[in-house]
């Protein structure tokens, strides 16, 4: 390499070219591939060796950098296309989307709006029962939050660093120390998050900045270097053939982003450093083609529009995932979607004069673009809020339409002719019953109590994970008619198994429940006795033996057990299937068979362990042929796997009936559990 003072051309045609690469491989991958692309790290490498090379020329030329103003330019690029996209996405929602799906997309739809589309994500990935939602239409949105919040901070950033510089007389080398720290920093800090939690530092803005702040380095250094011809093709295809492999070379079971993003985004960075003038030989070349060159200035409306084009076409056709001709009718129409706003919206407005002597002219017209939609969606989401709400209390005073889970399972009294089923799919609650309930990285074991609080006749422990901590309204019901106490010790997405695997936390808050347990003597601990398995023929159930080590170390301290068999798993969508065939029903259940073994596999385990009382309530939620997600007119699942607080008390009639019979000593002895009496009682209680 050799020091110059010779500054590249400042127009890379090779930079649209890369960018049209990375905007396919996303829209390819999303639509067929199933895995990270890689598309959207080149974007970012990309986005800081723009940015940081346009406000680094700048605090050279002027030693200083003009933040209001640099932000208009951005948002006056930005702001157009991502708040046109997101009215039109409303609009299509409006038409095609059903009703279950809204509360979650309006939501979204508001971050997006405020650039916040990735905090959004990462609280939802980190929520257990928002992992079973379906993307929502404006869920790309995370990219460009990302983005923005990188625009917001890395101007001071730059603007500290000439400070430095100017006081130590480094030049350049000040700034190429400061970004490589950041470089450094965040990428060790992706490493290490994506270790630990995947899920939500997939969108994690500082997990990210390193992919910015390595463009930001090539975009100092690159004006000083200068490469072989040579050096420079090997460089440029390496890079290319490192970007366009990526999809393919890294595994689905990869965490992302950590130390595997580096393989695209070094790609992304070899074909930077190998461009700045055309080669005999070399890839800038075939980027620069006039094609690959065109669609990169439409490269980020493309981005924008193929996610929302995506997922109404799977709405539309009732598709889990579409096929060549139809992904390809995607893309095409993504690309016209994109050209056309491009070409009359956002190019017409990034040319006007709106913003050159003012630059709050441009931040008026962000937030008047942006008020309609939010007011929109905001509007919307209240609307549907209050509905449900007034079909709630409408329906609470019809309590005999729903029996719910106190009548058996049958197709036939599942859903009641032109009776609405209760919840509905739009309204379900996705909140936990147990308001205590511990996440899944903490392992502090919380408790909360329930029923009769002081004196209580009995005391019933709820342990276990989500499975077991959904019969709490059930049991709750029960307390107050039998003057027990429940104490609920539940952490999400930990069973009661000792040494479960894959969560240090899971593994400690098990080890502590039973010191817990100990020092509170319930009378009883209520929880699940089976798990679902995938086998040769597609499914079953088992009784695991962490289960069996539990209970044996229960019954070392004299405490009894009271288990239940594990519910049924919908198919994805069950909320969505309810609300478009409430009619059909039978259509949205799943075979008996898939879930579910023809003998309880406890069975086996009655003789053996005299402390534990087995109980089952399938009967609740599948005919014997079909498991169905609504029964006595009652909704059953808040999602693919989880039962609704509204279903739950329903179960207290037949749940109570069971526990009698194999622990009459927990109940009154001068009380009965009348059906009829429970029926009354209603599944809007």
């Amino acid at each position: 390499m050799q020091m110059t003072a010779s500054a590249r051309s400042t127009f890379r045609p090779e930079i649209q070219g890369l960018r049209t690469i990375g905007a396919l491989l996303v829209a390819c991958f999303h639509i067929w591939g199933g895995r990270v692309s890689g598309g959207v790290d080149v974007f970012f490498v990309v986005s800081g060796f723009l940015i940081t090379g346009s406000l680094y020329k700048e605090v050279q030329r002027s030693q200083t950098i003009d933040v209001v103003a640099f932000w208009g330019r951005i948002a006056k690029r930005i702001a157009p296309m991502a708040y046109a996209v997101l009215a039109l996405t409303l609009l299509a929602a409006l038409l095609w989307m059903p009703q279950s799906r809204q509360a979650g997309f309006l939501s979204e739809v508001i971050y997006s709006a405020l650039h916040l589309e990735n905090v959004k994500l990462m609280m939802n990935s980190v929520d257990y029962l928002a992992r079973d939602e379906a993307p929502s239409p404006v869920q790309q949105f995370w990219a460009l939050s990302v983005q923005v919040q990188f625009y917001a901070v890395w101007p001071f950033l730059l603007l500290g660093v000439a400070l430095a510089a100017r006081r130590l007389r480094t030049g350049a080398y000040a700034y190429l120390v400061a970004l490589a720290a950041v470089f450094l920093g965040s990428l060790a800090y992706s490493i290490v998050q994506t270790r630990l939690d995947p899920s939500p530092t997939y969108f994690n803005t500082l997990a990210r900045v390193w992919e910015f702040a390595l463009g930001g380095i090539l975009a100092v250094a690159l004006p000083h270097v200068q490469l072989p011809e040579r050096l420079r093709e090997i460089a440029g295809w390496v890079g290319l053939a490192a970007v366009v492999s990526c999809g393919f070379v890294i595994p689905v079971s990869a965490h992302y982003p950590g130390y595997v993003a580096l393989w695209p985004t070094l790609g992304a960075a070899l074909v930077l450093l190998s461009g700045g003038g055309r080669t005999r030989f070399g890839a800038d070349r075939i980027l620069a083609a006039r094609p690959l060159v065109a669609l990169g200035e439409i490269s980020f409306s493309f981005y924008l529009w193929h996610w929302p084009v995506l997922i109404f076409a799977l709405l539309i056709t009732h598709q889990k995932k579409l096929g060549l001709w139809g992904g390809l009718a995607v893309i095409a129409i993504a690309l016209f979607g994109a050209y056309v706003t491009a070409r009359w919206l956002e190019q017409p407005i990034h040319r006007s004069s709106v913003g050159k002597r003012k630059a709050w002219h441009i931040h008026a017209m962000g937030a008047a673009l942006a008020m309609p939609v939010l007011f929109l969606s905001a509007s919307w989401l209240v609307l549907n809020e209050t509905t449900a709400e007034r079909e709630r209390q409408t329906l609470e005073h019809r309590n005999r339409d729903y029996p719910g889970g106190a009548i058996p399972m049958a197709v036939a009294t599942a859903v009641r002719p032109n009776v609405p089923v209760y919840p509905a799919p739009a309204a379900v609650k996705r909140k936990h019953p147990n308001r205590c309930q511990q996440n899944e990285k903490k392992a502090e074991v919380l408790t909360c109590t329930y029923g009769l609080k002081e004196k209580p006749r009995k005391t019933i422990a709820l342990v276990g994970g989500s499975h077991a901590e959904h019969w709490l309204p059930a049991l709750e019901k029960l307390a107050f008619e039998q003057k027990w106490q429940i104490v609920a010790i539940t952490k999400s997405a930990c069973p009661f198994i000792p040494n479960r695997g894959g969560n240090p936390s899971c593994v400690q808050w098990n080890k502590d429940v039973h010191d817990v347990l100990q020092k509170l003597r319930p009378d009883a601990v209520f929880t699940t006795s089976t798990r679902r398995m995938r086998t040769p023929d597609g499914a079953g159930e088992y009784v695991p033996d962490g289960y069996v080590k539990q209970w044996q170390r229960l019954a070392e301290n004299g405490i009894t057990v009271i288990a239940i068999r594990d519910n049924p798993k919908m198919k994805a969508g069950v909320l969505e299937c309810v609300e478009t065939y409430p009619n059909d029903i039978k259509r949205c259940g799943v075979p008996f068979r898939q879930h579910f073994n023809e003998i309880d596999p406890t069975s086996n385990l009655r003789e053996k362990l005299k402390t534990v009382s087995f109980i089952d309530l399938t009967d609740r939620f599948c005919d014997g042929q079909v498991c169905l997600p609504v029964g006595g007119n009652v909704l059953v699942y808040r999602d693919t796997h989880h039962i609704t607080i509204e279903y739950s008390r329903t179960l207290a009639t037949p749940l109570g009936e069971r526990m009698r019979q194999v622990r009459p000593d927990l109940f009154l002895a001068d009380t009965s559990l009348d059906p009829e009496k429970q029926q009354a009682a209603g599944a809007g209680e």
